[in-house]
């Protein structure tokens, strides 16, 4: 009801969580969610192979860390394609 657009973010993986499997996995899922994305109107942003070898952004195999939330939120914050809703402006007293 308030027009809020979704934007699903996939988040990154390691090369140690992408074993064949998984990856194949993974390139499923993101070829499923590319489909959707475009037939329901809402933005993909696939940012799973995006550091596979900066084990330092991440606490396990396929979490991310404090730095890694960091980077990834800084990623998002600077996509031009993303439309960012812009606060409401407030009158205040001078």
């Amino acid at each position: 009801t308030r027009k809020i657009p979704l934007i699903f973010v996939n988040l990154p993986l390691t090369e140690d969580y992408l074993d064949p499997a998984r990856l194949r996995a993974e390139q499923l899922f993101r070829q499923r969610m590319q489909q959707l994305s475009q037939q329901k109107g809402f933005a993909f942003r696939d940012l799973s192979q995006r550091w596979p070898g900066r084990n330092d952004f991440f606490f396990d195999p396929s979490n991310l860390n404090r730095f890694g939330a960091i980077a990834v939120s800084r990623l998002l914050a600077s996509d031009t394609s993303i439309i960012w809703p812009r606060p409401k402006s407030r009158i205040t007293d001078g």
